[in-house]
């Protein structure tokens, strides 16, 4: 198995495994045959890796549940979110661009939405980036309890996927896709 398999499985098999909408990677700009060939085959079971930053060396990749990331963007308090930074989308796909197109410059705070972190926490992170009342796989700003266990989760299923990897098995088959 090559590295960038490992670090899609390690960074992203929480999102595979349902446990999240989406997920983002970073990973080596020599490995776009791993990527695309991960890419078609969890297609068929409605995840779509997306491209979104690319520098000399490196690929920022985000990996969504179609079907969940639409649900989510549809949902009135979500659109009203992200309407205050200008996108207008009627599907996933058009918000899914235009986020695309605001990761030339500074990182778009409001990606925490396009990763399905809980509305509240992505505003209190753009009022008061410091003021989290716990750290973990996003900044916490209300609901700590809920979130602990989250992350607890989330520890649990990728260190199940990364055990099952070092033991020789790859994504396609943790995940029955291929």
């Amino acid at each position: 198995m090559s590295g960038t398999e490992y670090a899609i499985g390690r960074h992203c098999g929480v999102t595979f495994a349902g446990l999240k909408i989406a997920s983002l990677v970073s990973l080596p700009k020599q490995e776009e045959g791993v990527i695309a060939m991960l890419s078609r085959k969890f297609s068929r079971r409605g995840f779509a890796f997306r491209l979104l930053r690319e520098d000399a060396e490196r690929l920022l990749v985000y990996v969504c549940h179609r079907e969940r990331l639409e649900k989510h963007l549809a949902l009135p308090e979500t659109r009203a979110f992200l309407a205050r930074f200008g996108y207008e989308y009627a599907a996933a796909e058009e918000a899914l661009e235009q986020l695309q197109a605001r990761m030339g410059g500074e990182f778009p705070h409001e990606i925490g939405v396009f990763l399905g972190y809980p509305l509240c926490d992505v505003c209190g992170f753009l009022r008061d980036p410091d003021g989290c009342v716990l750290c973990g796989a996003w900044k916490v700003y209300e609901n700590a309890e809920e979130a602990r266990r989250m992350f607890e989760r989330l520890r649990r299923c990728s260190a199940c996927i990364c055990r099952h990897m070092r033991n020789g098995k790859s994504l396609t088959q943790i995940f029955n896709v291929g």
